[in-house]
Order: C-alpha cells, then sequence, then structure tokens
C-alpha cells in the first residue's frame, strides 16, 4: 500500500484528480484516502491507478483462469507440468521454492502454487489444446519446418556440400567437419529468430515434402551462404511443433483470442476495453 501510494505521488495525482475516465466507482469514491498541504487522493483514485497499470492484463488473466478451469480437467497432466516448473523455478533460488516465492512477495510456496503457478500452467495447457486441435493450420501459416544448416562464406563451397550431402547421415558428417558453423536448428517458424533472407525462403522450404537437402545454396543478409538439410517433412514430431508454436507470442495470442470469443468475453467500460485491445486485437470484437 505505502508503495502504491508513492507511485500515486510520483504519478501526480494530486489536487484531487477525481475527473474519472473509468463508468465504474468504487462505493465512496470521493472519501480521501491520502490528504495533506495541497493533496488528497481518493478511493477512486486509488482504484484508476490500479485499473490504469493492472487492470486490463489482470482483467484477460482472470477470464482465462476461468476458462483453463472448464477444460484443462486432466489432472495427471497439471501436476507433471507444476512438478517441472516448480524443479525449474527452485533453481532460481538455490532449490528453494518457498524462498523463491517469498522473493516474489508471496507468504508461502502454497501461496505462490494456488495464485500463480497453478493458473499459468492450465493457461499454458489450455494455449497448447488450442494448437494441437488446429495444428494443421498452424502449421501452415506459419510456415512450420524443422531443418539443419552449415554455413560458408562461398557459394561454391555450398554448392560443393549439396553435392556430397546425399543423405541424412552424410550431412551430419559434414555437419561434424565444419563445427561451430553447422547447427540443428530443430523446428523453426516464420516468427523464429532467422536471419531475414532464410525466413524469406521458409515459405518455400516449409512446402518441401520430402526429407533431404535443400536444392539451393541460400545467400544469407552477412553474404554467406546456408545449406539446409529438411527433416521431420512430414510433421511426425507434434509435440516439438506444438511446443515451438506455443512460445510464439502471436499464436499464445490467438489461441487465447480464440477461447475469449467462444466463452463470448466483453467488457462493457470502454476505456478498459480500448486498454484490453492494445494488448492485443484478438481479444475482442
Amino acid at each position: 500500500m505505502k508503495k502504491v501510494v508513492m507511485l500515486l505521488l510520483c504519478g501526480s495525482l494530486l489536487y484531487g484528480c477525481s475527473s474519472s475516465q473509468y463508468s465504474v466507482k468504487v462505493s465512496d469514491h470521493e472519501d480521501a484516502l491520502v490528504t495533506g498541504s495541497e493533496l488528497n487522493i481518493t478511493k477512486q483514485d486509488y482504484f484508476e491507478y490500479l485499473l490504469q497499470n493492472y487492470g486490463a492484463q489482470t482483467v484477460v488473466s482472470s477470464m482465462l483462469d476461468k476458462i483453463a478451469d472448464q477444460e484443462i480437467t486432466d489432472q495427471d497432466k497439471i501436476d507433471q507440468l507444476v512438478k517441472e516448473r516448480e524443479d525449474e523455478y527452485a533453481e532460481y533460488a538455490n532449490g528453494d521454492l518457498e524462498q523463491y516465492a517469498k522473493n516474489l512477495g508471496y507468504e508461502s510456496k502454497e501461496d505462490y502454487l494456488n495464485e500463480a503457478l497453478i493458473p499459468e500452467v492450465k493457461q499454458e495447457l489450455l494455449r497448447e489444446k488450442y494448437i494441437e486441435e488446429h495444428l494443421d493450420d498452424f502449421i501452415k501459416d506459419y510456415q512450420v519446418c524443422s531443418f539443419k544448416k552449415i554455413v560458408v562464406e562461398k557459394e561454391s563451397e555450398a554448392l560443393e556440400i549439396i553435392e556430397k550431402a546425399t543423405d541424412e547421415k552424410a550431412f551430419d558428417q559434414l555437419m561434424e567437419d565444419f563445427g561451430s558453423d553447422s547447427e540443428d536448428a530443430g523446428v523453426v517458424t516464420k516468427n523464429s529468430a532467422l536471419d531475414d533472407n532464410l525466413k524469406d525462403k521458409l515459405s518455400d522450404l516449409s512446402q518441401v515434402d520430402k526429407d533431404g537437402v535443400y536444392s539451393q545454396a541460400i545467400k544469407l543478409s552477412d553474404d554467406n551462404y546456408a545449406v539446409v538439410y529438411l527433416y521431420d517433412t512430414a510433421h511426425k514430431n507434434t509435440d516439438g511443433i506444438t511446443s515451438a508454436l506455443a512460445s510464439d507470442g502471436e499464436v499464445q495470442e490467438k489461441a487465447e483470442g480464440a477461447y475469449l470469443k467462444q466463452y463470448h468475453f466483453d467488457v462493457y467500460d470502454d476505456l478498459l476495453k480500448t486498454e484490453i485491445k492494445d494488448i492485443s486485437d484478438n481479444y475482442l470484437e
């Protein structure tokens, strides 16, 4: 509370700033919370500060929590992912999740689990559920493919590698030969962190339907050349593809937006509605 009051002061909520921009009013909204020389902060000022800074995201997250409660019912799956996250986050506090929770401001590990981690996990599973149910569309729309690559300075070198890469075993051996100039990029999408020229090629690469070395040397933006070996062109690695898509912020918003619309999510305060749309155009009609 003290911190928020100080932020209100620093945010120039002085001289009785009760000119409300939100249609929602708290009870006794004109009552003062803080007064002093040339200072008057009302309950409504405090409420609107919270709305302006946390309201839009909190409203969306609360609605997604309720949707996840309806849609995600496999308790074994929830428990498994919660355990994975517990182990992962505990590492930030020398393996002590209780301490990690307190570092975040929670009274106990149980409060952290119930108020934050479990809802976070269920929302993650909610997004994955939507992706899995629409996987073919996402694979097409996000130009999903899996590849390994070797980068060389000259086009002639790249063409020579293409000739030698008669199968995956041969390409893997060439990757060993080129060491740090080679990598397995894994599952990539149009939003993955890639060289711009390589990203431009994804529309072609993602349509290849047979594993093997790509027939062209791809000139990169730094004037080097990439030789690409495509694998899993049949998209059988559904777990890996789902995971890659689920980490894409754009895909996350689409999945969340689809569920919000399915559950007829709407907001009747014009300013709050505008602020939610500022977070994502996917959340409201």
